[in-house]
């Protein structure tokens, strides 16, 4: 392929990148989850008062439902409101961009960091831009995948190779600023930042301890000085792990008990029963059940019945793993490369892999990243032995447009018409429709999962004056969790049964808005 249609090939990866990150974003999905609507409501908040919903003068944790969510996201929101509207699309853009410059970011870190030809850097930047979890990702307004951007570019100026030593201190001082901006965007970052210290002071110190050592000082003090601030935080995602977990916990007796003799202090302990639970989730992660068929057990992180990544990236995947642990035993100029990347990869699902409900998409967004990596390193290899590399490249681009296009008109088509029930995608048009109906009365909301009063707050632009002198939450629950029981002329209550005799106007998933 000539310099020319490689660049247009290039060219045209970040337009189908684009195209697949903005079509009917407006409407699929249709409405936003809890958290983003959080993130989008309390950056409103800060953008009219510098207060969050709790009325915290520029918080640096935003308490929201208790689950204190990371600024990152929501003052990046109340910036870009200043200029755009106040809407769903604007509070999607910074996943969406972000989801676009992670396309064009795998190309630069195929070719300078994987040192890959650009055919092959095409190739990583392709499955990028067109993999489920990619692209359904960036379509929503998740902080782990700003977070994700910001992490990737920083590894990529640590890890790129440069002599000069004025640039290399350049691009360690802006990777410092991106890996900060991550940990100020989701908490996956922070854990796998003590993770990637061995591998710098490994990978960058043979080559100069002098550009090396001020970059693990400013890396060490950047995590704990997070790791300070985060307190909070950290005990709260806590009580999410394995460690902390009830039903995990009341299992210990039982696998204790298949133990006998020396045995049960050997293999009876709780650390080999936490790590074996670790070591079971991790693999897990690795599953086709997991990657390609069904998906995590989360309905928010995929389409129904639908995996993240597709067969034909699932198996490139799985041979660049096995052909890099090749390369460390049979090829030396490489052997550095494999073990870099291999490291990162089991190091990339611990965020994951110590949670209730691993295998887990959005703890494992670097993992997915990585697999498109190795995918990339197995194509590059191929193509480079291969003799007929035109009828190769038409052959999986074929295989590949068969795969997006089925995946893709479910997306746009089918999951419109079966968007998971736990979003109430109708809620948005309901509450709507309930305040220009019976804008002087009192509504009721059934709302079970107790979170309903955000999107009310939300799609119905409550006034920030409004919403502090109304709001009233319930008592936090036994993980302190605050869920909403009054706001303006809206109550909400768990079930119909704790409706009062004078029912009134209410909103229920069941039977929609309803005059009682």
């Amino acid at each position: 392929m000539t310099k020319k249609w490689l660049n247009l090939s290039f060219v045209l990866v970040i337009c189908l990148a684009v195209l697949l990150r903005v079509v009917d974003l407006a409407n699929i999905p249709s409405i936003l989850n809890r958290d983003e609507a959080a993130l989008a409501y309390n950056a409103y908040l800060i953008k009219e008062t510098s207060m969050d919903e709790w009325q915290v003068k520029r918080p640096f944790l935003f308490k929201s439902f208790g689950d204190y969510k990371l600024p990152g996201y929501p003052y990046l929101l109340a910036v870009l409101f200043n200029f755009l509207p106040i809407n769903d699309l604007v509070a999607k853009l910074p996943s969406v961009l972000a989801g676009v410059g992670l396309v064009i970011l795998g190309f630069f870190w195929g070719k300078n960091i994987l040192k890959l030809k650009q055919p092959s850097s095409l190739f990583l930047a392709l499955l990028l831009a067109i993999n489920p979890i990619f692209s359904f990702y960036s379509r929503i307004a998740f902080e782990a995948n700003l977070a994700l951007f910001f992490f990737v570019l920083a590894l990529y100026l640590i890890f790129k190779e440069e002599k000069l030593i004025k640039k290399r201190f350049l691009f360690d001082f802006l990777a410092v600023i991106l890996l900060i901006l991550a940990l100020l965007s989701y908490n996956t970052p922070l854990l796998l930042l003590p993770f990637l210290l061995p591998a710098i002071i490994f990978f960058r110190s043979k080559k100069s301890w002098q550009s090396t050592l001020p970059l693990i000082a400013a890396i060490t003090l950047v995590f704990l000085l997070f790791f300070q601030q985060l307190a909070n935080l950290m005990s709260q995602k806590s009580a999410i792990t394995i460690f902390t977990d009830p039903t995990v916990l009341q299992n210990y007796p039982t696998y204790r008990q298949n133990s006998s003799g020396i045995f049960t202090t050997l293999l009876g302990n709780q650390y080999v029963y936490f790590l074996s639970i670790i070591i079971r989730n991790f693999f897990n992660s690795f599953s086709p059940a997991f990657l390609v068929n069904r998906g995590g057990s989360h309905p928010w992180h995929s389409i129904f019945n639908w995996g993240h990544l597709f067969y034909s990236t699932y198996l490139f995947a799985l041979i660049g793993i096995f052909y890099s642990i090749y390369q460390i035993f049979k090829i030396k100029g490489r052997r550095n490369q494999s073990i870099l990347l291999l490291y990162l990869l089991m190091i990339s699902l611990a965020p994951a892999a110590v949670t209730v409900d691993a295998p887990h998409a959005t703890r494992s967004l670097f993992f997915f990243f990585l697999l498109i990596t190795f995918a990339s390193i197995s194509f590059a290899e191929i193509y480079s032995k291969i003799k007929i590399k035109k009828i190769f490249i038409a052959i999986f681009l074929l295989i590949m447009s068969v795969e997006a296009s089925y995946y893709y008109y479910q997306y746009f088509f089918t999951y419109p018409k079966h968007q998971p029930q736990s979003l109430w995608p109708e809620y948005k048009n309901l509450i709507i429709e309930a305040n220009n109906q019976y804008a002087d009365q009192k509504i009721t909301v059934i709302d079970p999962d107790g979170y309903q009063y955000i999107l009310t707050a939300w799609y119905l632009k409550i006034p920030a004056t409004e919403f502090f002198a109304t709001m009233q939450y319930q008592d936090p629950d036994q993980i302190n969790f605050y869920y909403g029981e009054q706001l303006s002329n809206y109550r909400f209550i768990r079930n119909s049964a704790d409706l009062s005799e004078q029912k009134g106007i209410v909103i229920s998933q069941e039977k929609g808005l309803d005059n009682l």
